[in-house]
């Protein structure tokens, strides 16, 4: 049985017209065909009506070749009528033309505006901030990295069947989720050269309504990284957060140190917490470390022989190795925990697969049980005045100003806190001074050992 062909398609030209508006509005096209008039005024202008009614713009352009003769003949797409009038068609086409003449294809002009929006756009730029620059120089951008191949290369020899928790933990670091949750839904399409100063106050301005100056501190800090990396990367003439003046997100230095008492309320507080944030918060009294450092702590770290932690100079946030010894009571807490057969995390609720996270809501357990244990000393008689307001991060200058105070040099104190030290021999031996950490991290934790 044969088949019937398909109806081809037939265009009727209908000559030259000075097209206006409202002829344009008018134009119809005939049954089974496409419709097409060509512009009196610019007359290489032409629009079409197709079989459904839609009208569209093009034009017929021919380059002027290096020999001064013009190519072969080529039609321009200039977009839809009523999204483009007639006027704007014009425009559009008379400085197509003059592309022409001046030996450019105007299609190629197009092909490559369209490829530099694609390659600026927002989305694109925060992808290539984040592998190039974050997962590449920053602490917790290499964690993030490694982490997430860490559990791929685990998910395909079945050692973890199903990869499961924190985004985090899939490799999106701090500065790739607060930008992607707060602004990208925003900016998302848009080139990052068009991305005005104005823009960013006024989102800066609904942050903070919505998620308060905590969290908009942080996503300013990201976000000014980006686009001042895009700057110097050339997708953008220059960053408009450059000197953005926002008084209220600035940093302030904090100066709180806990005294001893209230040290020894956090350690009592800490023992009543449980594991994994109870000896977290004890190893963070005895050593000194960072908050990051001592959650992130995995086994392959520790040396048994040497009873020291070395942190990788790629999970360390100055980039150098970081060597620091273990006093008795550590030592002892190290020693207690658990060993996972899924991971090395040595504080996890993953059967050591990822290391803990949400500090915040763990602090908040542990002021709760430092109220409850205030108010039993009370209920004693005794004066027990409240506890004031405190960060995880006053624990460690905490307990450097009271290592001060029990006579150990400063220089010393500065290598136990793993600070930067000028010169070569800060930098050449991560195991230089070990003798001298030690014997300040024994007799600072001899005051904990009861």
């Amino acid at each position: 049985m044969a088949t019937a062909a398909a109806t081809p398609k037939v265009t009727e030209k209908r000559g030259r017209e000075r097209l206006t508006e409202k002829r344009i509005e008018a134009l119809t096209a005939r049954a089974g065909t496409h419709s097409e008039i060509a512009d009196d005024i610019v007359r290489e202008l032409r629009i079409r009506v197709g079989k459904s009614g839609k009208k569209s713009w093009s034009m017929l352009y021919r380059v002027v070749q290096p020999d001064g003769k013009r190519g072969e003949m080529k039609r321009f797409g200039l977009g839809a009528y009523p999204k483009v009038s007639l006027a704007e068609a014009r425009t559009k086409a008379r400085l197509a033309l003059e592309q022409a003449d001046d030996g450019i294809d105007p299609a190629a002009v197009r092909e490559e505006e369209i490829e530099k929006r694609q390659t600026r756009a927002f989305e694109v730029v925060l992808e290539r901030f984040v592998e190039l620059h974050v997962k590449q120089n920053t602490k917790e951008g290499r964690f993030a990295r490694d982490r997430a191949a860490m559990l791929e290369r685990a998910k395909a020899d079945g050692t973890i069947k199903q990869l499961k928790g924190p985004k985090r933990a899939l490799g999106r670091p701090a500065a790739e989720r607060i930008i992607a949750d707060n602004a990208l839904p925003h900016w998302r399409g848009r080139s990052v050269e068009t991305i005005t100063r104005a823009e960013i106050h006024d989102l800066l301005d609904d942050v903070i309504a919505e998620e308060g100056v905590a969290l908009t501190r942080e996503l300013r800090k990201h976000l000014t990284k980006m686009l001042n990396w895009a700057a110097d990367r050339g997708y953008m003439p220059a960053s408009p957060m450059s000197g953005l003046r926002r008084p209220e997100l600035g940093y302030s230095a904090r100066e709180r140190v806990l005294s001893m008492e209230e040290l020894r309320r956090v350690w009592d507080a800490a023992g009543d917490l449980g594991y994994p944030f109870g000896p977290a918060y004890r190893l963070l009294i005895l050593t000194g470390q960072r908050r990051s450092e001592i959650a992130e702590m995995e086994r392959p770290w520790i040396d048994r022989e040497l009873r020291a932690v070395e942190t990788p100079a790629a999970r360390y946030k100055t980039g150098v190795a970081q060597v620091y010894p273990l006093s008795e009571p550590a030592w002892a807490l190290v020693e207690g925990l658990p060993h996972w057969n899924a991971g090395d995390c040595m504080f996890s609720t993953t059967g050591g697969e990822r290391p803990i996270s949400g500090f915040s809501k763990a602090k908040e357990r542990l002021d709760e049980k430092i109220a409850e244990r205030d108010e039993k000393a009370r209920a004693k008689g005794l004066d027990v005045p409240p506890m004031e307001g405190w960060t995880v991060h006053d624990i460690r200058r905490s307990v450097a100003t009271h290592m001060a105070r029990l006579g150990i040099a400063q220089e010393h104190i500065e290598r136990v806190l793993g600070h930067v030290v000028a010169g070569v021999a800060g930098t050449y031996n991560r195991y230089s001074y070990l003798d001298e950490k030690r014997a300040a991290l024994e007799k600072w934790g001899a005051l904990w050992t009861k």
